[in-house]
């Protein structure tokens, strides 16, 4: 699924409108029509069935009041709430605001807090609520009204339908700007935001509806995607289909390297994870005390005893061997961090594996050494190489504090990928 940012989604609008000459208001009346099918389809209201819907004095706002029209004209009865007068709406929102006033019977202002505050208290029982109100370009917390009609929201029994993205969320990053009413789905305009695929906002979203608005081919391919979504359709076009006189060496031929005693669950679960996921040919390259268990565990996975922790040595030419045979090296699951487990890391980069998959304590070895760091950097600069870091391990090789990883995953992502040139996969929710 192609992603988006709000920002260059923004641009995409901007493009088709001053430079392939659509009207704004025609690709507002694209996305409302869309929004209105998503939603009978998904909640499948019965006509008359009253459906809320709060607008906001923006072009999201707009989005609402086009949709109010359309619902009224398919037998339903809209409640409009809009928070500003009339004349503070975006162009395009006030042509639609002039056609709501005449064809929608129930539209109501708030110009300010106070009467916010009374109209809320007064709003009719709704089958159904529409989040209209700020769209991808919130940028800072919630504050004043819109805190006030989301926290509206949060408390109505009935479901939501975000209009979208529900107001309160950064269309970018994911993250929650003071607050958010979760909706049970949200018709997305274009393409679906970078931000709705990364939690917390993913769960706010609940069923992601993308409405196509028209974007010209020539805009989205001059403007371009900002990330792809690996969705079960994107991994069913990856995945070769295997012939049938494929032998297991063609299938793929993995090397573990990590375990010690204490922590021999860890290249074991490694190793299992590879041959569940397809591989043909498994070798765990482990210390000599636990090579013997590894494959009584999996009898499909074979093991070398590559190292002794306990004598502090190293089988080098059993290490080497077995990174020459592989077609891909994982390194670090229940490796260690001592001085024997950065040896071994600086035997692995000087085998220059075709591919190399660092994880676990291998990470925090990159962290806490420079020169194995810059050693590391110029292998992957000319091979394959990924870095899987959860939020911990990525603090540790920025040198940054959790929440911010947290607060912007993609932004760390990127940075690690810059910084270790690496395929980086940023393990969050």
């Amino acid at each position: 699924m192609d992603l988006v940012t709000p920002q260059s989604m923004r641009r995409m609008d901007r493009e088709a409108i001053e430079e392939v000459g659509i009207p704004g208001p025609i690709l507002m009346d694209r996305a409302a029509r869309g929004a209105v099918d998503a939603l009978v389809d998904h909640f499948q209201p019965p006509r008359g069935a009253r459906i809320g819907i709060l607008c906001g004095t923006g072009n999201n706002g707009g989005d609402g009041l086009a949709m109010a029209t359309m619902l009224a004209n398919l037998g339903f009865e809209p409640y409009v709430l809009l928070l500003g007068e009339g004349d503070k709406l975006s162009p395009d929102a006030g042509l639609y605001y002039e056609i709501a006033a005449q064809t929608v019977g129930s539209l109501a202002i708030a110009a300010d807090d106070e009467e916010l505050s009374r109209r809320l208290a007064a709003a009719p029982d709704c089958a159904l609520w529409c989040d209209a109100l700020l769209g991808t370009g919130l940028d800072r917390p919630l504050a004043g009204r819109y805190e006030q009609a989301v926290k509206f929201l949060r408390d109505q029994p009935a479901p939501v339908m975000a209009i979208d993205i529900p107001t309160g969320l950064d269309g970018r990053t994911g993250q929650v700007l003071g607050c958010a009413a979760p909706a049970q789905m949200t018709a997305t305009f274009g393409f679906a935001k970078v931000g709705q695929c990364l939690d917390p906002a993913r769960s706010y979203c609940g069923k992601i509806v993308v409405v196509d608005i028209g974007i010209p081919n020539s805009v989205r391919d001059h403007v371009g995607f900002d990330a792809v979504g690996l969705d079960r359709k994107w991994l069913g076009s990856h995945l070769p289909t295997r012939p049938d006189d494929l032998h297991k060496g063609g299938a793929g031929k993995t090397l573990h390297i990590g375990g010690r005693p204490e922590t021999s669950g860890a290249i074991a679960l490694s190793a299992r994870a590879a041959l569940v996921a397809g591989a043909g040919l498994i070798t765990v390259a482990t210390d000599r005390a636990v090579q013997p268990w590894i494959p009584a565990q999996t009898s499909e996975i074979m093991s070398r005893a590559a190292f002794d922790s306990a004598a502090a040595k190293i089988d080098k030419p059993t290490l080497v061997d077995a990174i020459e045979r592989a077609d891909t090296v994982v390194i670090g699951p229940g490796l260690g961090t001592d001085d024997l487990s950065k040896k071994i890391f600086e035997i692995t980069i000087d085998a220059a594996p075709q591919r190399l998959i660092v994880d676990a304590d291998a990470l925090n070895l990159l962290a806490k050494h420079d020169q194995l760091r810059r050693t590391f950097c110029d292998l992957a600069g000319h091979s394959s190489a990924v870095l899987t870091p959860h939020p911990g391990e990525a603090s540790r090789l920025l040198g940054s504090e959790i929440d911010s990883i947290l607060a912007d995953a993609v932004a760390a992502a990127l940075e690690l990928r810059d910084k270790f040139s690496a395929t980086v996969v940023l393990k969050t929710a």
